[in-house]
């Protein structure tokens, strides 16, 4: 739980960098990265498309590259990358699930084929308990407020 920080109100933030957890994969990933990259500069005989294949494929992964900063705080959850911000009001909730790695957060309230680019996920960094403390806390909040919340 390194880097957590407990904020008022049962709310907490924390830093999970995917890449430093998965030295293998990561190392992998890279050369994959820099041979299709190079690879499309040399198929298309310019070192524009190396560049922004390069550029396009470390932003589809930047999840995973680079650390990202969650808080689960009285307004919502947030998820903050170098690439990215993705936040969600607690209104917005409808159901949690959670997993060994990590919760999702899900608008639907019923699992879906959309699911996948629905809601958002947070990585736990050795902090489950933490996290789904602060989620419950929150949750009971809304659904006392007269939402209906399913949690799995």
């Amino acid at each position: 739980m390194a880097g957590d920080k407990l904020l008022p109100n049962g709310s907490v933030e924390w830093t999970v960098h995917l890449a430093r957890r998965r030295p293998r994969q990561t190392a992998v990933l890279v050369a994959v990265i820099l041979g299709a990259s190079g690879a499309a500069g040399y198929g298309f005989g310019s070192a524009f498309w190396s560049i922004a294949a390069l550029a396009l494929l470390v932003a589809s992964v930047s999840d995973f590259l680079f650390p990202v900063r969650y808080s689960v705080a009285a307004e919502g959850v947030e998820a903050r990358g170098p690439i990215h911000r993705r936040r969600m009001a607690w209104q917005q909730v409808r159901r949690v699930v959670k997993d060994d790695l990590g919760v999702k957060l899900s608008p639907l309230p019923r699992p879906s084929r959309l699911e996948a680019y629905r809601g958002i996920y947070l990585w736990f960094a050795d902090n489950a308990d933490q996290v789904m403390a602060a989620i419950a806390h929150h949750t009971e909040a809304e659904a006392a407020g007269g939402d209906d919340l399913a949690s799995v």
